[in-house]
């Protein structure tokens, strides 16, 4: 997607390359293992999938939307990737397993100031701005 809150360090996407290179300095800095898909410049994906700045989406093997929230949970996530590989163990096992949906609300309450400090510091200052404005509360950390 766009880079939701630019700044000094990290402005806004302005070539192909720049935004590959943000993606993968994203990984490192916050270790993340699993597959990343970027977006084209213009967030096609981002657009079809509905627009939130923070949505997050497992996509399963089968190629169904396993997971879909508008607000990044890692708790939440992490749980759904365990439930994932508990049915593919299942599935080896030869034992027969059936999707079952769920539907809840969860509340965000933020982020807090450590983290906004350290996602959004990267950023620059003009980042903690942004987002402080977006939320309309207090500048983090």
């Amino acid at each position: 997607m766009r880079e939701p809150h630019p700044g000094e360090h990290y402005t806004e996407h302005r070539s192909w390359e720049q935004k590959l290179r943000y993606a993968r300095e994203c990984r490192e800095q916050d270790g993340i293992e699993t597959t990343m898909i970027v977006d084209d410049l213009d967030g096609t994906m981002h657009r079809a999938y509905g627009e939130m700045p923070n949505m997050a989406y497992i996509i399963g093997k089968d190629g169904r939307v396993a997971y879909k929230a508008m607000w990044t949970d890692h708790a939440e996530i992490e749980a759904m990737i365990e439930t994932l590989l508990g049915v593919e163990d299942a599935a080896a096992k030869g034992l027969r397993t059936r999707a079952s949906y769920t539907e809840r609300i969860s509340y965000v309450t933020g982020y807090t100031p450590e983290l906004s400090s350290h996602v959004l510091g990267r950023a620059g200052p003009k980042a903690i701005t942004d987002f402080q404005n977006a939320i309309g509360g207090p500048r983090p950390g």
